[in-house]
């Protein structure tokens, strides 16, 4: 009897530890690999985001190669309760400040929050419902535990890592003015 006890809790264990999702942790020095698709260009343009500060504000280094680098910075009430996603194009060896309710690849905490209570958030004047989504998201060859969510229209779609602390955005579709992204990997 112990030796079946035994025996199945070891494999819910194993089950257990294979069905954890990986969950990438944002810090000081993350780099995170977008590819941003201009629709106004119609190209793709890859862009290096460097995390160097999470402090007020939190300071994010981009990198395009061929155009420049640069940094921007998102104030913390932003990161709490920002209301907006823009990607604002920056201008080379400048800051690009973000305003209080603007924030740049990630949603606020209270966006997050909202999605994980409500199933539902408002986001860049669209409002979101979180989606039952079967696909498998991957980052760096691991799963990632990602929530999806489709504009009311039918029109935006949004993918957000499952991460209360900093809620990535996975992908951006038809949600930010004239670009698309999906992020295609993480250096922790």
């Amino acid at each position: 009897m112990k030796k079946i006890f035994v025996l199945t809790f070891l494999v819910s264990l194993c089950l257990t530890i294979f069905a954890q999702k990986y969950e990438p942790v944002i810090k000081e020095g993350s780099t995170l690999n977008y590819d941003g698709f201009s629709k106004g260009l119609g190209q793709h343009i890859p862009l290096t985001l460097t995390i160097k500060s999470l402090g007020n504000p939190v300071k994010i280094q981009w990198d395009v190669q061929g155009y420049g680098t640069g940094s921007f910075e998102i104030p913390a009430l932003a990161m709490d309760s920002g209301t907006k996603v823009v990607i604002k194009q920056p201008d080379p060896d400048g800051v690009t400040k973000m305003k209080n309710d603007e924030t740049l690849i990630v949603i606020s905490k209270a966006t997050f929050n909202n999605m994980i209570k409500d199933k539902a958030f408002k986001l860049n004047n669209q409002n979101f419902t979180v989606s039952t989504d079967t696909a498998t998201y991957k980052i760096n060859d691991k799963t990632a535990d990602v929530f999806h969510a489709i504009s009311d229209n039918g029109k935006g779609d949004l993918w957000v890592l499952n991460n209360p602390d900093f809620p990535l955005i996975y992908k951006a579709k038809n949600v930010t003015r004239g670009v698309d992204f999906t992020l295609t990997g993480i250096k922790e």
